[in-house]
């Protein structure tokens, strides 16, 4: 199968997504995956890996993460089993591991990013420059010249959502993947009045000359609608596609179980890929 994949917030773990959790990134790593996004959030006194809003539903606490200290964010888990990923975490994944890429996402304002990467150079230093950070405008371009840091992935939502595939989106990647080491662009699958998941459309083609383009946002049901898994396009995902067996047939899956008959084959090579192997199905 084509394409590649950036595993959102470190990936599916017991079927949850954005945990965030070691137990999510060894998972990933686990399945293949070399790609993983991590979701970082201010705290009282630093930073901490956790995606925002979420501290009563994942971490059952009432005090936003503003208000949490490093030493208590220590203390909580996630779903009350998971254990937070930590830097240090990452830092051992980056040196047992060294060919994972790690995309770091900013869950916080913009005015606090210069604030994080200060906290990473004092206190993981070590790997501020191994990291790839999400950036969204010129200006983080420049913050990145100023703490030496090269590997990004340019983000077209949040400041260019009205369309992502508009000339002043176009220049901002275009600015970015000249001054730095660019992973690829993400663009979100569905944008307030666009649909830009028509991997033909000359905004998508234009952006693709420049990097590797990544749809974020996207749900299984959606990928299995489209004709997009021998095409090359690459995901911005919670859970992994992963790889079709060699022998895998579409039209043979669909007929040996008559639940999956009236799929296309497209969505009987999702099927296969997200329930059909852990389910005991048989790829041939």
């Amino acid at each position: 199968m084509s394409g590649k994949t950036i595993i959102h917030g470190g990936g599916q773990i017991d079927g949850r997504a954005h945990t965030n959790s070691i137990e999510a990134v060894l998972n990933s790593l686990a399945a293949g995956e070399r790609q993983v996004e991590i979701d970082c959030v201010k705290l009282a006194d630093g930073f901490a890996i956790a995606h925002d809003e979420v501290e009563k539903e994942f971490y059952g606490i009432e005090k936003k993460f503003v208000a949490v200290t490093q030493a208590e964010f220590q203390q909580l888990h996630v779903f009350s089993k998971y254990n937070p990923a930590t830097f240090d975490f990452i830092s051992k994944i980056l040196t047992i591991a060294p060919e994972t890429k790690v995309i770091i996402d900013a869950k916080f304002p913009d005015f606090q990013f210069v604030t994080f990467l200060q906290f990473l150079q004092r206190h993981y230093g070590e790997i501020l420059n191994r990291l790839y950070y999400q950036i969204y405008s010129p200006s983080w371009v420049k913050i990145c010249h100023e703490f030496g840091i090269r590997r990004t992935v340019v983000a077209l939502w949040k400041y260019f959502d009205a369309d992502p595939l508009s000339d002043k989106a176009y220049e901002f990647a275009s600015c970015a993947t000249s001054e730095l080491e660019v992973l690829g662009v993400t663009v979100r699958w569905w944008s307030p009045g666009i649909t830009s998941e028509n991997v033909h459309r000359d905004g998508i083609n234009r952006l693709a000359k420049l990097a590797d383009v990544y749809f974020h946002g996207q749900s299984i049901p959606l990928c299995r609608e489209k004709e997009l898994l021998h095409t090359g396009i690459n995901f911005f995902s919670s859970y992994s596609l992963g790889s079709l067996p060699e022998r895998f047939d579409a039209q043979t899956y669909k007929k040996k179980y008559n639940d999956l008959s009236a799929m296309s084959d497209l969505c009987a090579a999702c099927h296969f890929l997200e329930f059909g192997a852990q389910e005991g199905r048989s790829a041939v």
